[in-house]
């Protein structure tokens, strides 16, 4: 076939195969049989490969055509993809409706009710109509490029249905159908291979995989629900016209209510009818509908004040304790859990659930052999919530509180006022282990590949007795391993090669610090960072906390005496120096944050004290986020105080902020400030 014949041919196939997509994938309304399809498909494979001058980027045959990835490039998003705050109750549904109210000055509200969907948040760039990349949330700000697996949703369009001039950014969530995933788990259990626990972490782990054809295979589907670049009055006329477009909008199940009573109605009449969708969803976003309320209210810190997810209440189901076993952390702390008797409970099977710890324990009254009420917390980690006193048989036997480790036998430690039992043996075998796995996390060092199960072959064979051991291994090392053939050793010994530069806050993390979650980490690498602006080393980072009392420490934002006791404690170990001196010869290489603004932003030079109760954070999150604008948090109002942030039952400082004519704010006021990230701040 001539060249010219064969364009004419192949833009008439790919009008129709995308075509029938949207009218399979987004209608569910089909016109054609699967072979008719098939053909058509087949037809096209053909003549662009008789004419690869012909394949495009968003021809339908390019949905399964990347090669594997070996890791995914992170991807700057236009704008943030930011949470949602949460309400877990009527009450605090219809306290946010009152203050939208008061910060619109009482006008009426009218809310869109969309049901949230239990994915995994992605954004879709169009340019000029074609669909150019695909992204993860991350962390609100950067998410991965996996543009490859997500062009082999069916659901997404390759070319929007009507033009779009320019970039067009498009967020939705990315979920297993049940049907689907019941699918996948049937033929896993036919190869005796393990069962995938829920479909949303299926649907995450599948949108990662490096190697697309595993994505394809999985059936992922996809709703969407906003966009930047579309000039809308309201969020029912944005739905309307994403579907307009060709992107499947999951208007059957959402509602315009005129008022929050309304919107009680509708949360009500969907927390038992979801059982029946196709799709799992855990509770309700609400919107404000109108775009000019939704402008005027705007953002605080990383959540829009128009919006709430509304959490339907967790399942709960009722089994046996059968026994209670404690599992060593990498902290050494032992959380007792309860081995169950095996339980359906919001989508997925339960044979385990936390007990928090001995405290828990006592407040429950739980014993061995209790009939018990056990719910996902979230939906997502399992609890026992009560004890069914009444099925006791007497048999019933109470648990006894650790008196050594049940790994190394180490007789336990249980620090007065605390709850916590732990392991004090730096050497115990769980808690090597544990830390191995924790600094190989997604969270931490990201070393895709290395799981529980890798972690206990280096352990067994000596590989890797602690994670700086990880970034010695070769890719001999590595094909010695069970199923690690000479190109699956090559792929994880280069991502562990990836690994070695990562951002300070994430190898701080990593380390297991008690106390040490990954906001310290962010904050103990900015204070780092101001002392070795603009670079250095890992070498000279563990140099500036080995100098570091625990009273210098504390002075930096969002570390208190008792984080700052453990930070010192732990450089100061000299069994963790020499661990430390291993990870910096490894050739690990910090990312140092950037410094913390000191100009342009609403704090900058600004002596800002708060008084009274805050509602919405902690006093000590609020002088965390005027410290990283560039302010100064004091604990006394004098005159050169700038700002006194009042809360409720503010008292002596309010009055002597009036009496000096300081500026006082309430914390409505400071949000603003915040969000609105002015110039000139506070004056």
């Amino acid at each position: 076939m001539a060249r010219a014949e064969a364009a004419t041919e192949v833009a008439r196939l790919r009008r129709e195969i995308e075509e029938h997509d949207y009218r399979y994938y987004v209608l569910d309304e089909p016109r054609i049989s699967d072979p008719e399809y098939d053909e058509m498909r087949r037809r096209l494979e053909e003549l662009e490969a008789e004419h690869p001058d012909l394949i495009t980027a968003d021809s339908p045959t390019q949905r399964i055509g990347a090669p594997p990835s070996t890791r995914f490039a992170p991807v700057k998003h236009a704008s943030p993809m930011l949470s949602l705050a949460n309400a877990f109750s009527e009450e605090e549904l219809r306290a946010f409706d009152q203050r939208a109210r008061k910060g619109l000055g009482g006008q009426d509200i009218a809310y869109v009710c969309e049901l949230k969907i239990d994915g995994l948040a992605v954004n879709l760039t169009f340019e000029d109509g074609a669909f150019v990349g695909g992204a993860t949330r991350g962390d609100g700000f950067t998410g991965e490029d996996v543009t490859s697996n997500l062009k082999t949703i069916r659901s997404i369009p390759m070319r929007l249905r009507e033009a779009v001039p320019g970039r067009l950014d498009v967020r939705g969530e990315v979920y297993f159908p049940r049907a689907a995933f019941a699918r996948v788990n049937e033929e896993r259990r036919r190869l005796g291979e393990p069962l995938y626990a829920n479909p949303r972490n299926t649907a995450a782990g599948a949108v990662r995989q490096l190697d697309p054809k595993v994505t394809a295979a999985r059936g992922l589907a996809m709703w969407c629900y906003s966009a930047a670049g579309l000039r809308v009055a309201s969020q029912q006329e944005l739905l309307d016209r994403l579907s307009t477009l060709g992107l499947r909008v999951n208007l059957a199940t959402t509602r315009v209510c005129a008022d929050v009573d309304e919107v009680v109605t509708f949360l009500t009449e969907w927390r038992d009818k979801r059982k029946d969708l196709e799709y799992e969803t855990d509770g309700v976003v609400v919107k404000v509908d109108r775009v000019d309320q939704q402008e005027r209210l705007g953002f605080v810190s990383r959540s829009p004040r128009w919006a709430i997810a509304y959490k339907f209440p967790a399942e709960q189901a009722t089994t046996k304790i059968e026994d209670v076993k404690f599992y060593v952390g990498r902290t050494g702390t032992l959380t007792p859990v309860a081995w169950l008797t095996p339980v359906f409970v919001s989508g997925t099977t339960v044979r385990r659930a936390t007990l928090h710890n001995m405290d828990e324990i006592a407040r429950l009254g739980v014993r061995i052999g209790d009939t018990v009420v056990i719910r996902r917390a979230g939906d997502v980690i399992p609890e026992v919530v009560s004890v069914m006193e009444e099925a006791r048989t007497g048999e019933e036997r109470e648990p006894a509180a650790p008196s050594q480790c049940p790994v190394c036998g180490t007789p336990t430690e249980h620090e007065e006022g605390e709850v916590a039992y732990r392991c004090p043996n730096p050497d115990c075998p769980a808690k090597r282990a544990e830390s191995l796995l924790h600094f190989v996390s997604r969270g931490a060092m990201d070393i895709e590949g290395a799981g529980p199960a890798l972690i206990e072959q280096l352990r067994e064979r000596g590989l890797a007795n602690d994670p700086a051991d990880v970034f010695r291994l070769t890719r001999e090392d590595l094909q010695q391993l069970e199923r690690f053939a000479e190109k699956s050793a090559q792929n994880l010994y280069e991502r562990i090669q990836n690994a070695k530069r990562r951002p300070l806050a994430r190898i701080l993390y990593a380390l297991g610090i008690r106390h040490v979650g990954e906001t310290t980490a962010e904050d103990l690498g900015r204070w780092i960072a101001d002392q070795l602006e603009p670079k250095g080393s890992l070498a000279d980072v563990w140099g500036v906390l080995r100098g570091a009392a625990a009273e210098e420490l504390t002075a930096i934002a969002g570390v208190g005496p008792i984080v700052a006791r453990s930070v010192a404690a732990y450089f100061h170990d000299p069994a963790n120096q020499s661990f430390l001196d291993k990870l910096a010869e490894a050739g690990i290489e910090p990312e140092l944050p950037a410094p913390a603004p000191t100009r342009g932003t609403p704090f900058a030079g600004k002596t800002v004290v708060f008084t009274g109760t805050l509602q919405r954070r902690s006093r000590e999150d609020a002088e965390a986020l005027v410290k990283r604008l560039g302010g100064k948090a004091s604990a006394s109002v004098s005159r050169k105080t700038d700002l006194v942030v009042a809360g409720a039952t503010a008292g002596s400082k309010l009055q002597k902020a009036r009496e000096l004519g300081v500026r006082v704010v309430d914390e409505d006021e400071f949000d603003r400030l915040l969000a609105t990230g002015s110039s000139s701040g506070p004056s």
